[in-house]
């Protein structure tokens, strides 16, 4: 009896044990939960529900944790988890502000998005008419701010009625406190049927809802709900759908009237109020049946707007909102079609275009006339195409053609050449014409690709060969181009390491004073000494400088380079009243930027300013914006001086011309080379002159190289030159020995 009742009580306690032993092995996880329906149900006293408290469940039993779950309200759950205070908050919308602050999971739980409700006896039907309404918000929601910051950008003030939870903002709008509110499309569909509460048409802010944790947690957690997600989702029977059916389409439960009970009693029991029971079941079924009919004509009323809504949702899906045509998502459905649909005998072409100088519009004339040219840039386009051919707009200043039932592709060249000839008339943008065009690339199906990722491709890279070119014009994809491309982005990669490694150097040109033949100044032209090429001229890299934005640092190195290096000329008594010319990129106006590398140059080297002249091109009229101009004044009030390069060949407004602090214009060498034999040149030569001198400013002539020029220049009025006749572009050793001489003679 004795052994019986030992061996007893030594099972209870390995049982006991090991019972204690699997709870410590189990993983605890807080999880934050708050009211949003159906995603999360956090009612008090309850368990929590919803979708995503299913799928937490159910990875928990696969992974053996042991949840607890911790309701509060929304912001006081996104405190807590930036504290650590929990693991896990089921429920939060995706955002860049939110993602620098938590851990966001790869997988979402479900997509989502804005929409606005009103009461019945309000007139709201767009986003102006919110304004002066008072509008429900939930606080810490997306959507809310969302909504806050979209009012703003339409000048719609309002006043903000803030809540806890979404069925708070339908009780507000029901109960007069609010004229409307924002809930999210999975709640409405569901909660939103509340008497005198009425979904508009305004939808917004597509988002998608995640779990997340703490910025400093480990990512396990979450990689783990990654990888459970991805599996249910990838399985049409799995529990994540289970749980969708089971949330989004769950209707409620019929109501039993109340009286039918009470008749079922009183008619068995006292036969004597048959008649009195039967005229008040009438009465009830004509009240429940017109109550049926006004719930019907609700739910219709309903149905139709929610085709509404994702009518709306389907053109933000699918259509640009600026020029109404299909976005890239939208191209891609209709190229997919169209490919699958196509016999093997039939081909195809796809067009890519590409806005030429758009930047420089949106720089100068503001994003307004940028947004109003791409408007009608997309009807002229749309006006010389068949009607079986698709135009889309893929964003920026970017459009793609689908033509289709091609037999030749010359049959896409006429098509490319009408997209052209369409843009050649001057486009209105209020009181100002503005000429465009287009470089567009083609590749076609199947000659050059066979997949929608390839063709696309392919045509994107003709469309670059075609802008190299100069741009307004079309070109086919060969193969070739490929090998360009990838030699174009080897030298992007070959020109930021020469500036690592100190591979470039300056050349210097001087500038001559006509009368005397004395040298006044130097240009500093940058060099790259390349270890395989030898030496290589701007001509093949500036152009790929300036679209990959390294034209920036490359302008600043040259112009510390040729200050640090005139001023040790100064320092050695050779260079004196010399000026140093450096060529400036429009790109290096952004932000300011050029004003303050002037400033750090000039510090460093300690060079004067009134030393430092800087050439900048006529495009700079194409980004005149009050930061331009601000820029050209502080340099100017610093005793930099200012010439105004290539003068004749681009943009130049005389008004401009007149209001812009430049001190020199320099004469393209294009005009110069024709002088004085050419009469059209000669008489533009002559004019620049006659106009520089009317507006006090100095005059350089760029590529002399006669003897013939020179004379013509001089008599006329020039009082400074530079070209091969003089010298050409030496080595800094070079130049040295040229300043020592008092005058230039002959050809160097």
């Amino acid at each position: 009896m004795v052994h019986r009742i030992f061996l007893q009580t030594c099972l209870l306690w390995l049982l006991s044990c090991s019972l204690t032993w699997a709870a410590q092995d189990r993983i605890p996880v807080r999880v934050g939960v708050f009211e949003n329906p159906p995603i999360v149900t956090a009612t008090p006293g309850a368990r929590p529900e919803g979708i995503s408290i299913d799928m937490i469940r159910w990875v928990a039993e696969q992974e053996g944790w042991q949840v607890t779950y911790v309701p509060d309200s929304f912001d006081s759950l996104v405190s807590r988890l930036h504290k650590g205070d929990i693991d896990l908050l089921v429920g939060i919308a995706y955002s860049d502000e939110r993602a620098r602050r938590f851990q966001f999971g790869r997988e979402s739980l479900i997509g989502n998005w804005g929409m606005v409700f009103r009461h019945a006896k309000t007139d709201i039907h767009s986003l102006p008419d919110l304004k002066g309404k008072r509008i429900a918000l939930m606080r810490g929601s997306t959507h809310s701010q969302a909504l806050v910051e979209l009012l703003a950008q339409f000048d719609a003030p309002f006043t903000p009625v803030y809540v806890d939870s979404y069925p708070q903002v339908l009780e507000a709008i029901a109960e007069r406190r609010a004229d409307a509110g924002v809930v999210n499309r999975v709640f409405a569909a569901l909660h939103a049927h509340q008497p005198d509460v009425v979904v508009t048409s305004i939808v917004f802010n597509p988002i998608f809802v995640h779990y997340a944790a703490p910025k400093d947690a480990s990512p396990a957690l979450l990689a783990v709900l990654d990888r459970h997600l991805a599996a249910l989702k990838a399985d049409p029977e799995s529990a994540y759908y289970d749980s969708l059916r089971k949330w989004l389409e769950a209707a409620p439960a019929e109501r039993v009237p109340r009286w039918l009970p009470w008749t079922a009693v009183v008619a068995g029991g006292v036969l004597a109020l048959a008649l009195v029971i039967a005229g008040f079941l009438r009465h009830q079924v004509q009240r429940q049946t017109g109550e049926l009919q006004r719930r019907a004509d609700q739910l219709q009323s309903e149905i139709e707007q929610r085709e509404q809504a994702q009518e709306h949702l389907n053109q933000l899906a699918y259509f640009d909102g600026l020029t109404r045509l299909p976005n890239r998502e939208g191209f891609r459905t209709v190229l997919n079609q169209t490919l699958a649909a196509m016999h093997t005998d039939e081909r195809l072409a796809l067009l890519f275009i590409d806005v030429d100088r758009l930047k420089n519009i949106n720089d100068g004339l503001g994003h307004g006339a940028g947004d109003l040219l791409l408007q009608q840039i997309a009807i002229r386009l749309q006006s010389v195409l068949r009607a079986h051919d698709h135009l889309s707009r893929f964003g920026g200043d970017e459009f793609v053609v689908i033509v289709s039932e091609i037999g030749e592709s010359s049959d896409a060249e006429l098509v490319a050449t009408r997209l052209l000839q369409s843009l050649s008339m001057p486009i209105d943008i209020g009181s100002t014409q503005i000429y465009s065009s287009a470089s567009i690339g083609i590749a076609l199906y199947p000659d050059d690709a066979i997949t929608e990722e390839s063709l696309l491709k392919h045509a994107d890279t003709a469309m670059y060969q075609a802008k190299e070119l100069g741009g307004n014009r079309f070109l086919f994809y060969h193969a070739q181009q490929t090998a360009r491309v990838v030699e174009r982005l080897t030298l992007d990669t070959r020109l930021r390491q020469a500036l690592e490694r100190d591979e470039l150097l300056l050349h210097y040109q001087p500038i001559v004073e006509l009368d005397s033949r004395r040298i006044i100044g130097v240009e500093a032209l940058l060099r790259w000494e390349d270890p395989d090429r030898g030496l290589v001229m701007p001509g093949a890299f500036i152009s790929a400088a300036e679209d990959t934005g390294l034209i920036v640092p490359l302008g600043e190195w040259v112009l510390e380079a040729g200050c640090a290096q005139l001023r040790d000329w100064q320092r050695g008594g050779k260079a004196d009243g010399v000026t140093l010319a450096v060529n400036v990129s429009t790109r290096q106006f952004e932000g300011r930027r050029l004003v303050k590398s002037v400033e750090q140059a000039l510090s460093r080297t300690g060079l004067a300013p009134e030393f430092l002249e800087l050439e900048i091109t006529e495009n700079v009229m194409l980004i005149m914006n009050e930061d331009v101009r601000s820029s050209l004044d502080s340099l100017r009030e610093m005793g930099v001086r200012l010439s105004l390069d290539d003068f004749g060949t681009g943009y130049s407004s005389l008004s401009y011309l007149k209001q812009l602090p430049f001190h020199t214009l320099k004469i393209d060498q294009s005009f110069v080379s024709k002088i004085p034999g050419q009469a059209g040149d000669t008489q533009i030569v002559t004019t620049i002159l006659a106009l520089a001198k009317g507006l006090g400013l100095e005059v350089v002539a760029e590529g002399i190289e006669t003897q013939a020029q020179y004379d013509f220049l001089r008599e006329h009025g020039c009082e400074f030159g530079q070209g091969y006749l003089m010298s050409r572009p030496v080595a800094a050793d070079r130049l040295v020995a040229m300043l020592e001489q008092p005058v230039l003679e002959g050809k160097s």
